[in-house]
């Protein structure tokens, strides 16, 4: 009986770790708002994008643009920060947050067409 908890014990302790390990590694996955931005028909199907929501759209409510994490941590200034035009049909994230932007890119590259986004943990 106490090796069958043991084993219990183990198996759940390593399942708690794969999972705490994978949950993690979802921002190292993400590419940079600058890296995409200096060639963007580089990357086609579906990318990961990390960054920071800048502006949402007075127009178009499912519109919002983000920016390189790196320019906010390194309080670039507004003037030159690079923002990513995207587009997400659920619930936009407000201005401010750091985000896991999932989608491709349009036809012609006006914007990046987001399937779902996260914030960043």
């Amino acid at each position: 009986m106490k090796r069958v908890f043991v084993l219990l014990a183990s198996i759940l302790l390593a399942v708690g770790i794969v999972a705490g390990c994978t949950s993690k590694n979802d921002d190292v996955k993400a590419l940079s708002v600058r890296g995409i931005k200096t060639d963007s028909s580089a990357y086609q199907g579906t990318i990961t994008i990390a960054g920071v929501v800048g502006m949402v759209s007075r127009t178009d409510p499912k519109m919002f643009a983000v920016m390189d994490l790196d320019d906010v941590k390194n309080n670039v200034p507004p003037p030159q920060r690079l923002f990513m035009p995207v587009r997400y049909e659920g619930a936009v994230p407000p201005v401010g947050e750091a985000v896991n932007i999932t989608g491709s890119f349009t036809e012609g590259m006006k914007y990046f067409a987001a399937t779902n986004v996260k914030p960043r943990r």
